[in-house]
């Protein structure tokens, strides 16, 4: 709703600004200075090395600011309308951008999107770390909240297993859309995994009150279950997840005896989407421990299409990490686009942009060693945050492995339970001797780990934002860059 406010906020001030303000001017024929507008530090910082004293360089977010909260003031409109470069992260913490520039006549203005200089990836999801768009009914909650659901009354009706649908390749696109989404496997390679996961003997079941009618091609069975409480497990990346337990009745005629329901509800009164059915002969126990086999079910009137679109929609929408800047080798070819740009734009300060572009990538290329060599000489390659991770980029590019509480544009602060003790975990079976948090940060799931474990807390700069007194000191990115290199070395040693 934030951001939607922002967008027609722009569009109100677009329309009245024309009246107010003359188009953005030339600067290269008036000899006036360039006006460059960026929306973080790290671009406001390059332009300042490449710039020099030849642009008014102005940066909407106010040092000692959370980037992920912010939104334009109506005088930070028009501030991008009047200027003659304008630079931000071209992801999703800048979805304002769009309504303000669809409002603004930029036939005159430069706009670099940093996500455009470089090679992006995916936000990455890795063991332990909480994601936030993920089944929020089962996992961010207290165990307090969860509630019993002493009948089958939510799932009550005609159900169809996924199964069949595997094997007949019905769910295939699904599948190659996955693949694509995440070349880690191919197609065939989700398609086996779904096949275990789905694998089950009845292709449909009824289910009433309190009981549960199994059909296959050749035998049907009908059971009473009773219920046997809930139950909260941790599955395998940490993760909370809630599964009501049934136990049969008097016989089963070869039906299972023991069931966990789970549809990802934390209380009765929601009927499902669809459900996974837990099911074995060998006793609850057993079963909780089983996170392989979770045979899922949709409503019979659904066809094999439907089931398809409803896997395939049931990714994320891609999401890619924005903090591009983090990678000294990506911050080199963002430093290049600003030239290129005011050169164009400036062309009797040309050599002195030039100039000053490739004394600062000769610094960028000094810093990039002397992370290889820090890591190269490491006696570990793991990092442990207990924050956001902003360092995707930078991870990629010295080949270090993370563990983390949240990835880089989460807006969460508070961890679960699951996760913080997931990070506990690791850190003592791998005796991680630093666990990292950010700039900006209130610190607290670092603190948590830290007391726990030992290990000793430090500051990983993602250089995203300073604070007040760093930005009147005039601190730069190199000088963030290079503290971080010797805080890597205490953290891999």
């Amino acid at each position: 709703m934030r951001k939607l406010i922002s967008i027609l906020l722009s569009a109100l001030l677009m329309a009245t600004a024309f009246s107010l303000c003359g188009q953005a001017a030339a600067p290269a024929a008036s000899g006036k200075k360039l006006s460059v507008v960026t929306t973080i530090f790290p671009p406001y910082d390059f332009v300042r090395a490449v710039a020099g004293d030849n642009a008014e360089i102005t940066m909407l977010l106010r040092p000692g600011t959370e980037s992920h909260s912010y939104d334009p003031t109506p005088q930070d409109i028009l501030k991008i309308k009047n200027c003659d470069v304008f630079i931000y992260g071209g992801g999703e913490s800048d979805e304002w951008v769009e309504g303000v520039l669809e409002s603004t006549d930029t036939s005159k203005m430069k706009i670099i999107a940093l996500m455009d200089c470089v090679d992006v990836v995916e936000e990455e999801i890795v063991e332990g770390m909480q994601d936030e768009e993920e089944h929020s009914h089962d996992e961010d909650f207290e165990d307090s909240d969860v509630k019993d659901r002493p009948t089958f009354a939510d799932w009550k009706g005609d159900w169809q297993s996924g199964y069949p649908y595997v094997l007949n390749g019905a769910l295939d696109e699904a599948f190659e859309h996955k693949a694509e989404e995440d070349d880690s496997k191919t197609a065939e390679d989700y398609k086996k995994y779904y096949a275990d996961a789905y694998r089950i003997e009845y292709n449909r079941i009824v289910i009433d009150d309190d009981t549960i009618t199994y059909y296959t091609d050749k035998e049907v069975a009908k059971v009473k279950y009773e219920y046997k409480g809930v139950v909260i497990l941790l599955n395998k990346s940490g993760q909370k997840r809630v599964r009501y337990q049934f136990q049969a009745v008097g016989e089963t005629n070869g039906a299972p005896k023991y069931l966990q329901l789970s549809d990802h509800l934390i209380a009765p009164g929601e009927r499902p989407e669809h459900f996974h059915l837990y099911n074995n002969n060998d006793g609850f126990e057993k079963l909780s421990k089983e996170f392989d086999n979770w045979p899922t079910f949709y409503p019979s009137s659904m066809t094999g299409a439907d089931i398809m679109a409803e896997l395939k929609g049931h990714d994320h929408e891609e999401e890619y990490d924005e903090h591009v800047w983090t990678s000294p080798a990506n911050a080199k070819k963002i430093v290049q686009k600003i030239c290129d740009t005011l050169v164009g734009l400036d062309s009797a300060n040309a050599n002195v942009y030039k100039n000053n572009t490739s004394a600062y990538i000769k610094k960028l290329d000094e810093l990039d060693k002397a992370f290889k060599d820090v890591v190269k000489g490491a006696a570990r390659k793991t990092l442990v945050f207990g924050d956001r991770f902003p360092f995707r980029y930078f991870a990629d590019a010295y080949g270090l492995k993370y563990f983390a509480a949240f990835p880089g544009c989460s807006t969460e602060t508070e961890a679960s339970a699951a996760t913080v003790a997931f990070l506990i975990d690791k850190v003592k079976a791998e005796r991680i001797p630093v666990v990292f948090y950010i700039e900006l940060s209130n610190e607290k799931i670092a603190d948590t780990i830290c007391e726990a474990t030992g290990a000793k807390k430090l500051l990983l700069h993602a250089s995203h934002n300073i604070t007040r007194d760093d930005f009147r000191k005039g601190l730069t990115y190199l000088d963030i860059m290079t503290a971080n290199v010797d805080t890597l070395k205490e953290a891999l040693k």
